[in-house]
């Protein structure tokens, strides 16, 4: 497939829709787990660019930093963020719990990314808003998974 546009093909071979590739926000701590889920997600068609951060404080600060609290940026480029439970600095769930509260960023698709299968955080970070859950390590199969059944640009919520 393309990477600057991807084009998906029903059992006829009839285009179906065009989907833009998205940039990825992956915050990981952990450098091997980083490095690992960047490699698989740069696999992935339908991702564009991925950009790393070591904790959620990173992440804010960048976001600010590039304008991401505009709207009109975030209807522009699609977005989807993947986050690690576990971290030092800010959580994962510090970390959904702020990008969640705030009415431009609210509606980026938003992925928990953990190692360790803990009912009652994961239940958490779907109540603060969490799309999903992916267990570690990520593979471009489950990456592809997600964005064949469950990827849409522009959510939902920025429709109106």
């Amino acid at each position: 497939m393309n990477k600057e546009l991807n084009v998906r093909i029903d059992e006829n071979n009839v285009p179906i829709e065009e989907v833009a590739p998205c940039q990825v926000f992956l915050i990981e701590d952990d450098i091997d787990d980083r490095l690992l889920a960047q490699r698989e997600l740069e696999k992935c068609d339908q991702v564009d660019v991925v950009v790393a951060f070591q904790d959620g404080k990173e992440l804010t600060s960048y976001m600010k930093r590039q304008g991401f609290m505009d709207r009109s940026v975030i209807l522009f480029a699609p977005l989807m963020i993947l986050v690690d439970l576990e971290m030092p600095r800010k959580d994962g769930l510090q970390v959904i719990e702020e990008l969640k509260a705030d009415p431009f960023l609210k509606p980026i698709p938003l992925i928990v990314i953990t190692g360790t299968y803990c009912p009652k955080k994961i239940q958490a970070a779907k109540k603060l808003g969490a799309s999903g859950v992916f267990k570690k390590p990520l593979d471009k199969n489950m990456l592809n998974a997600y964005f064949e059944e469950s990827w849409q640009w522009p959510p939902q919520e920025l429709w109106n």
